[in-house]
């Protein structure tokens, strides 16, 4: 499945602003590039690369390790002042109080802390031209391309209109959906737009960003469109990817816990199977209850001599070494 859009981390930073004012309670590393911070009832999912939200799917964390201690022992009690997004870009910034944990969504994904100006930990050190993500540097946000449409429409030319769009950083899903409600071929370069069609596109621009409302249908999700319809983007993104499985969460203490319940859920059904195989005894006792008190007195009174005798007159099998008497059902 797709990982989040610009346009959804615009969305979700606003739809997270509640988490302002209130102090981390913790931080957990979940798995490879899979983490979850927690503020009082509401836990934060950040999935690197591909999505941040609220979810109500708990996994095991084990103890933090490298970059997750580092930030629990950084941030743990302090109160998130603000919550931003850098521009469109894929970029969340937590800020604590001066101490920033700086979410990088585009590529593969990172997280960082960064103190006055300085990049104090980071979760995978990288180094491009002009800008180095290791502790003690200091900190630079990447370079972006983001455009406003008047630009991108003065600046077109021959550009395919689909291409052109991407520096509005919205997501390609939903340029092809502007495309879609204004009528316009994907391909069609950007020169060669009439009047009337740049007319369509800025309207249909603006009725994408003013009809936004968070969905889900098979497969998938989206801010516009059809599909059932939730209260939050949070809660279509954590219904559309669903609870984690063992090779998702990638955490050795998670999968051992569900390997665990599968053991354990085995057994119930063999306990099942156990319980119904005993009733099914216990039934045909009660069936044969007559014949078997019979039995036990005899047994008492005479011996096995005394069951021998019964035996042979109801045609039952006796082995009186193993005293074991076969009756017939």
């Amino acid at each position: 499945m797709r990982g989040m859009a610009n346009l959804e981390y615009t969305y979700i930073v606003q739809e997270l602003q509640p988490l302002v004012g209130r102090r981390l309670d913790k931080f957990h590393e979940l798995g490879p590039g899979r983490f979850r911070l927690k503020f009082g009832k509401d836990h934060l999912l950040i999935v690197l690369g591909q999505r941040l939200h609220l979810t109500k799917y708990l996994e095991e964390a084990g103890e933090p390790r490298g970059f997750a201690q580092k930030a629990r022992k950084e941030l743990k009690g302090r109160k998130l002042s603000s919550l931003v997004q850098k521009g469109k870009d894929r970029i969340v910034i937590f800020d604590f109080g001066g101490k920033e944990l700086i979410a990088e969504m585009f590529s593969s994904g990172n997280l960082m802390l960064v103190e006055s100006g300085k990049i104090t930990a980071v979760y995978e050190r990288r180094s491009w031209k002009g800008r180095e993500l290791f502790p003690g540097k200091e900190h630079a946000f990447p370079p972006s391309s983001e455009k406003t449409l008047d630009e991108v429409l003065a600046g077109g030319g021959d550009k395919r209109i689909a291409a052109a769009l991407v520096p509005l950083n919205i997501g390609i899903d939903y340029v092809k959906k502007i495309l879609s409600l204004a009528g316009i071929e994907e391909k069609r370069p950007v020169g060669e737009l009439s009047p009337k069609e740049i007319i369509a596109l800025r309207a249909a621009y603006g009725e994408l960003l003013g009809g936004l409302k968070p969905v889900v249908f098979e497969g998938g999700y989206s801010l516009y469109g059809e599909g059932e319809a939730k209260g939050s983007l949070s809660e279509a993104l954590d219904e559309a990817f669903g609870p984690p499985s063992v090779g998702e969460a990638g955490d050795e203490g998670e999968g051992k816990r569900l390997a665990l319940l599968k053991r354990q859920e085995g057994r119930l059904v063999e306990l099942a199977r156990e319980e119904k195989e005993a009733k099914a005894k216990g039934d045909l006792i009660y069936e044969k209850y007559a014949e078997v008190e019979q039995v036990l007195q005899l047994y008492r009174e005479g011996g096995l001599s005394a069951v021998e005798g019964l035996a042979k007159e109801k045609g039952w099998m006796l082995d009186k070494k193993k005293k074991e008497l076969e009756m017939d059902l």
